[in-house]
């Protein structure tokens, strides 16, 4: 219950709105209309700065101030990135980190080496008449030792050999094995009492080390403590001193060495992070102040790296007072924004307004407009406020192209000038940005107004290119830019842009087409290939159809390209105009050959629907097949509401005048809505007629297109379609040469005949003969000449039914 009375109140509330009218217009139609205009100054508005813009972000080092500029108040000198981050790199250096002593280890090594060689000599003591020490080797083995190795590797960390083992019992047989114990104990002492750290000497960047030892803290240099490859280096030294170099000795040692260090200054690392942190905290981000009343540049001066810098410490000090604000300053500022971008989408809605009501009148293309809009607004979004690009990378292509291949040039220049305004109010007030976007743009539009082929298009790219190469080398020489920043800002940011762009329109175009049914030049082209499903059905199905079709889309062509229309469109249209015919080819003449007309078997009335019927069926195979709205419209305008004159008259000759309707013998319209269906009528009428004629010669297709295209402009069928006066006189010439080569006269070829016997006539003979010829010629020749002075009665053809009843 409650679903049915929702219902029933939408219903009720579309109907008002369909009804009530404010303006003239529709209230829903005008509410749809204020919503897009909304929805535009709302984002337009969300772009713009949320703060003060700062009035001088134009001038860069190099550049050349037009003004004094003074200190409005006190502010402090900002320091340069890399300066600030030189000094934090200093400021954290300068901290040496914090190692923790730890006296337990040196004492705990200890014991641990002395248990090790204990356990050795206990097992030489318990196995030397066991085991031939003499004899071990990798080969020879010994279960015992090799247990005992095991032992040593789990319990000391220490990987000995059988042949380490033979030399420290040769050791032990020699009363030197405990003189070798304290040789290692000494170096081992030696190293701690220097002190041992636990990483590589080589990754700390810092000069000095803090040793904390129970809440006392001594800074040692680097070089005063060893690490775990040095502490093992000074053992082997020490061992050098007493044993052979490179002897066996030398070389056990230095294995057990290594087990046995273990290092007794830790790197406490959470408290020399956090020291380092405090340092660099407490590094000053500014050098100096500015005074208020202070001179920062004087007019005309260069604007060093110095000044550059207090330009920027002011912009920032600007931005944080104006965060500050509150109260009627902050209103008035946001009031400012919505005002800026209604003065945007009113400017564009003027020009609307003035040259495009037939676009302000259409929803679907105020949506396309507003959709492309808005979708290179959110490109610029994208790019400098999601993924903080440099502003440089922003496309500003996509409005321009987008607006140029789906509409035209005119409302994409306008769309090109709200783009440029927007992308430079959004970035701070940065003006060059629209500088070039209003140049690139409007090179851009121009170079897409005619895409037809893959040349076409990289021409566009190249153009595209050759517009941000001159704008930005310009504006680099005006701003005294160096030779490298003008090449980067090409190579990283421009050139990018000029190619990317165009190739994202091209890919993305086909989807605006579809969604909005919009048609551009590329799928007028898809569609005027002969080889499409619904022309080949056409050649086959009705071959006269066809062929008249394809003579109707040149004259159409010609036409549109003399009065500056869409010459393509008006070609493309006029293939597909007849393919109602289809569905009862027979009943046309066109395709009857030599068959008997099936019209004069059926009464006007019943010829006249059968004729009026092939639009509809044209407009259902047109939906079947997706056309573009574009190309349907010449399906029912080509006719208009003309009226089928044959039949007419025959049914005022045939039936009671007064049950002759004549509006059941017109059209059912409407009439041409565009300059290229206009034309499409007159090329479609005036083809017909001329096929009538029996005798052609240029004087009689002139004055029966004269009267053809006369006659619809006297009945009104061109009222609608916007084409003047002097157009129809260009559009008549642009008809007549193709007609005539259509329908130019042909020489009779003689037949061959079988050679006869004759015999030489007397000379009287020939003399009578060639007098009765001459007679004869002049006769014909006077004949003619009176027959071309009469005046040529024009006939209009009801091509569908009976070309003519001449």
């Amino acid at each position: 219950m409650i679903v049915k009375e929702v219902k029933k109140w939408l219903e009720n509330g579309q109907q008002f709105l369909e009804r009530k009218k404010l303006f003239g217009i529709q209230l829903n139609h005008l509410l749809f209309r204020v919503f897009l205009s909304l929805s535009l100054v709302l984002f337009i508005a969300w772009m713009l700065p949320t703060e003060r813009p700062f009035e001088y972000s134009n001038l860069t080092v190099g550049s050349i101030s037009q003004e004094e500029i003074i200190a409005p108040f006190t502010f402090p000198i900002l320091k340069t990135p890399e300066q600030l981050a030189l000094e934090r790199q200093k400021a954290r250096l300068s901290v040496p980190p914090v190692f923790d002593y730890q006296k337990s280890i040196s004492e705990v090594q200890e014991i641990k080496l002395h248990n090790f060689f204990s356990e050795l000599t206990a097992f030489f003591r318990a196995n030397s008449r066991k085991i031939k020490f003499s004899e071990l080797s990798q080969e020879k083995r010994s279960v015992a030792v090799d247990s005992l190795l095991k032992q040593f590797a789990v319990k000391y960390n220490l990987s000995l050999g059988p042949e380490d083992i033979k030399l420290l019992h040769r050791l032990y047989r020699g009363k030197k094995l405990k003189k070798f114990e304290q040789e290692i104990q000494t170096g081992l002492k030696n190293i701690y009492q220097v002190g041992v750290i636990n990483i590589s000497a080589s990754s700390l960047p810092e000069q000095n080390i803090t040793v904390k030892d129970n809440g006392v803290e001594e800074i040692r240099p680097k070089t005063k403590v060893l690490d775990p490859e040095q502490a093992t280096e000074a053992i082997d030294l020490h061992l050098e001193k007493l044993y052979p170099l490179n002897s066996g000795e030398i070389i056990v040692a230095k294995k057990i060495t290594a087990a046995f260090i273990l290092p007794n200054l830790v790197l406490n690392k959470e408290l020399t992070e956090a020291r380092k942190e405090k340092a660099v905290r407490e590094v000053p981000p500014t050098s100096g102040f500015v005074y208020k009343n202070q001179r920062i540049v004087d007019s005309h001066e260069i604007i060093t790296e110095d000044i550059h810098l207090k330009l920027q410490s002011l912009e920032k000090a600007l931005k944080e007072r104006s965060a500050l604000q509150h109260g009627w300053q902050q209103v008035l500022f946001h009031v400012g924004k919505y005002l800026v971008a209604v003065i945007i989408v009113f400017v564009l809605g003027l020009f609307l307004y003035f040259y495009r009501q037939d676009l302000l009148n259409d929803n679907r293309m105020l949506l396309l407009i507003t959709t492309i809009l808005l979708l290179q607004f959110l490109a610029v979004v994208l790019v400098t406020r999601v993924l903080h690009w440099n502003a440089l990378s922003v496309p500003i292509l996509l409005a321009p192209m987008l607006l140029s291949m789906l509409l035209d040039a005119p409302l994409a220049f306008w769309g090109t000038v709200v783009t440029g305004l927007v992308v430079g109010a959004s970035l701070g007030n940065n003006y060059y940005l629209s500088f070039v976007t209003l140049i690139v743009g409007t090179i851009a539009i121009f170079s897409v107004r005619k895409i037809r082929n893959r040349g076409q298009m990289f021409r566009a790219i190249l153009y595209i290119t050759l517009g941000y190469l001159v704008v930005n080398f310009s504006y680099g020489f005006l701003h005294f830019e160096s030779w490298k920043i003008m090449l980067q800002n090409f190579v990283f940011y421009f050139l990018p842009n000029a190619i990317l762009g165009p190739t994202a329109v091209f890919l993305f175009i086909g989807v605006f087409e579809r969604f909005f049914d919009v048609t551009t030049d590329i799928t007028l082209l898809e569609l005027s290939d002969l080889n499409h499903p619904l022309l080949k059905r056409l050649s086959v199905e009705a071959p006269g159809t066809f062929h008249h079709s394809i003579i109707v889309g040149n004259l159409a062509e010609a036409a549109a390209k003399a009065i500056g229309a869409n010459s393509l469109l008006a070609r493309v249209g006029c293939y597909y105009h007849d393919i109602g015919k289809m569905s009862k080819a027979e009943y046309f003449v066109e395709n009857q050959a030599d068959a008997m007309n099936k019209h004069e078997k059926l009464s006007p009335t019943m010829s006249s629907l059968i004729l009026a019927k092939h639009v509809k069926a044209g407009l259902e195979l047109a939906e079947k097949y997706k056309l573009p709205r574009a190309v349907k419209q010449f399906i029912p305008e080509h006719h208009g509401t003309s009226l089928m004159s044959f039949f007419y008259h025959k049914a005022k000759e045939t039936m009671d005048p007064n049950d002759v309707q004549e509006s059941d013998f017109r059209y059912p319209g409407p009439k041409p809505q565009s300059k290229e269906t206009g034309i499409a009528m007159l090329a479609d009428t005036v083809e017909a007629a001329a096929r009538s004629l029996t005798n052609p010669t240029p004087q009689k297709i002139r004055a029966l297109v004269e009267d053809l295209v006369d006659k619809k402009f006297r009945e009104g069928e061109l009222n609608e379609c916007d084409i003047s006066l002097r157009e129809l006189n260009q559009i008549k010439e642009a008809f007549v040469p193709i007609l005539l080569g259509i329908h130019h006269l042909r020489i009779e070829y003689p037949e061959e005949k079988p050679p006869e016997k004759t015999r030489k006539a007397p000379e009287h003979e020939k003399k009578v003969k060639n007098g009765s010829k001459a007679a004869s010629e002049e006769k014909k020749g006077a004949k003619e000449s009176v027959e071309e002075s009469k005046p040529v009665e024009p006939v209009e053809a009801d091509e569908e039914g009976k070309e003519s009843d001449s």
